[in-house]
């Protein structure tokens, strides 16, 4: 299992090109996903997890508001409840709206002082998301070794050619 389902489901479609790679298209495929991730796998669930990152992929990328999560937060609900080792408390959730209600619960427990620790990867042609765990929380790029390096890659040969140009004045 991934570390984090809100992760995942946020980078489970991507467009690359004229194709689209989605991890959720299929009724079969998207219900083996869950279960991976440790949900059941229902048809609401998948109906879920699909609605939930309609949702979250344009509020994470700053052009929805927090007003999209509305479905997902009206929702969670907690009970307490006493056994021989004290207080506990469940979640008491439709299941049916399971994968969105983690996907934002996890999206809560990433923000801090600092700002959010989940966002979209700094590389304008990347539509992948990144945890952020770096103490200073600065990571730009999902991946160093693509976005970060073809990057730094922009920045080296604008460098370069601006410095043959002036050369040249």
């Amino acid at each position: 299992m991934s570390m984090s389902l809100l992760l995942d489901l946020v980078n489970s479609r991507l467009v690359l090109g004229d194709s689209v790679v989605d991890e959720l298209d299929g009724d079969a495929e998207a219900s083996a996903w869950l279960r991976a991730h440790d949900l059941a796998g229902t048809p609401d669930q998948v109906a879920d997890a699909r609605e939930a990152r309609a949702a979250l992929v344009p509020f994470l990328r700053g052009q929805a508001d927090a007003a999209v999560l509305e479905p997902w937060v009206g929702v969670m609900r907690r009970r307490a409840e006493v056994g021989p080792d004290g207080l506990s408390w469940i979640d008491d959730i439709d299941q049916a709206r399971a994968v969105g209600v983690r996907a934002v619960e996890e999206w809560g427990a990433l923000q801090g002082e600092q700002g959010s620790r989940i966002r979209p990867c700094a590389a304008e042609d990347c539509q992948h998301f990144l945890i952020d765990t770096s103490r200073a929380n600065t990571r730009k790029w999902h991946s160093m070794e693509t976005c970060g390096n073809r990057a730094k890659a922009r920045r080296h040969y604008a460098k370069a050619k601006q410095g043959g140009a002036g050369a040249e004045a």
